[in-house]
């Protein structure tokens, strides 16, 4: 796997715990990859838009350890494929405290019209890819 070059930080504050522990539900954990890739969206001039966006399709994840509530998680992404209309993202779900793995998902996402609900490649489909791979260089594109 290549290396991530996108991480961010994020301080664990919610209530939404593994039954009555004191770890973080797995579904918060994909939840803050989530808000981790709006950050990279910013952080890779990846421009937003209202009639076109991007969705989730598919999420695999392979938990490997409880994060605990009051610590603090680190989150790595990277863009691991591109096609029109479609981006792969591998995330990592580091704990803060001593950078153990908790969490390792592999997003997949499609470009959806809101209005229709139909996929659909953006009309700025190439500036996007540019920023992509401007920011994560090792992406594997296809046509």
């Amino acid at each position: 796997m290549a290396q991530f070059r996108f991480e961010t930080r994020m301080p664990l504050r919610h209530t939404d715990t593994f039954g009555g522990t004191p770890f973080v539900h797995g579904g918060v954990l994909i939840a803050l990859t989530e808000i981790a890739l709006d950050r990279y969206d910013e952080a890779a001039s990846i421009p937003s838009h209202r009639d076109v966006l991007r969705f989730q399709t598919r999420t695999e994840v392979q938990y490997l350890a409880a994060l605990r509530w009051d610590d603090e998680a680190v989150v790595r992404l990277r863009c691991a494929e591109m096609r029109p209309g479609r981006l792969v993202f591998e995330c990592e779900v580091a704990a803060g405290s001593n950078d153990r793995v908790i969490a390792q998902m592999t997003h997949r996402y499609a470009y959806v019209n809101t209005l229709s609900g139909a996929a659909e490649v953006p009309p700025d489909w190439q500036q996007i890819a540019a920023a992509v791979q401007q920011f994560d260089a090792d992406v594997e594109v296809s046509e």
